[in-house]
């Protein structure tokens, strides 16, 4: 590399130095002016404003997400090949948040009609919890039926699963 001086082994004071053609410091400001880093008369130091709260939180809420909605309760597999159950059933979620105890709000919607509604918080030890529902429904045999797990708080974000009674 022209710009870049070798040192021998021993320093002779007869020895002329070469100069670097370009020196370091304009070297290092043309790279900051070519990446953008320094426009106008900003200073090279100055560092981003930190974001509203609202920005925070919103980026925090957004980092929910529902993994899958299971129906629970006594099942088969009918002469069509499909899942159905029979007597009452539950239903249970898997949900990956922010960060361990965070708190949110949801509601279970059976038929398009709100089934059970509350608030709770993931586990002080984890990310991610396996919750279910409590209270159970019984349904007409043959029938078709959908359960929607809605997270209403901080953010609004649904999963669904469907079954059959047999």
């Amino acid at each position: 590399m022209p710009n870049v001086e070798t040192l021998g082994t021993e320093a002779s004071p007869a020895a002329p130095r070469r100069k670097p053609r370009f020196p370091l410091i304009s070297t290092a400001v043309a790279a900051s002016v070519a990446a953008g880093v320094l426009v106008g008369s900003a200073p090279a130091t100055a560092q981003a404003a930190p974001r509203p709260v609202a920005a925070r939180s919103a980026a925090a809420a957004g980092s929910f997400s529902l993994a899958y909605v299971r129906v629970a309760g006594a099942s088969r597999i009918n002469q069509d090949g499909v899942t159905c159950y029979s007597g009452p059933v539950s239903f249970g979620i898997g949900l990956d948040g922010p960060k361990p105890g965070a708190r949110f709000s949801y509601r279970w919607i059976v038929d398009g009609k709100v089934f059970k509604k509350g608030k709770r918080k993931l586990p002080s030890y984890g990310r991610s919890d396996y919750f279910g529902s409590k209270k159970q429904v019984t349904m007409d045999l043959g029938t078709a039926h959908k359960v929607v797990f809605q997270l209403t708080s901080p953010q609004r974000r649904s999963k669904s699963a469907t079954w059959v009674m047999c």
